[in-house]
């Protein structure tokens, strides 16, 4: 059996492609959709909180990139956001037209069918993405 990076990233999209594929087939505003979100949002999650190696010579303070900062405070404030409209719903499962949440913005497009995969896909990626470029902890 052939190993290494370039088998394991064919591994990877392959699993993501059908894991985009079974979670697309579940409900909006369930349970198994809700599950289906949060697997990979804490594996992203798990893998961004590691703590990076101190840089040689650094005193071990570590520095923060400007970027970072800007889209750490970017992804705070969306979620801050979402969770002000997720709050604001009458029920888990009933939207609030007032105060939509991204998931009711996007309904149009990711609804059903095609698209809705299509749409997994590219959550998936956009996570992989940030989990891979975010520093290795040792």
């Amino acid at each position: 059996m052939p190993t290494g990076p370039g088998h394991r990233r064919r591994l990877a999209v392959a699993a993501g492609v059908l894991y985009a594929a079974l979670a697309s087939l579940s409900r909006p505003l369930t349970g198994a959709a809700a599950v289906a979100v949060a697997v990979p949002a804490v594996i992203v999650l798990v893998r961004a909180c590691r703590r990076r190696p101190p840089a040689p010579g650094d005193g071990g303070r570590g520095r923060v990139r400007r970027t970072a900062l800007g889209w750490g405070t970017l992804v705070l404030l969306a979620g801050v956001v979402e969770l002000a409209a997720l709050a604001r719903q009458p029920a888990y499962n009933v939207a609030s037209p007032e105060y939509p949440t991204i998931s009711l913005l996007l309904d149009p497009v990711t609804e059903g069918g095609p698209l809705r995969f299509v749409a997994w896909c590219c959550w998936l990626g956009l996570g992989w993405a940030v989990a891979r470029r975010w520093p290795r902890g040792h």
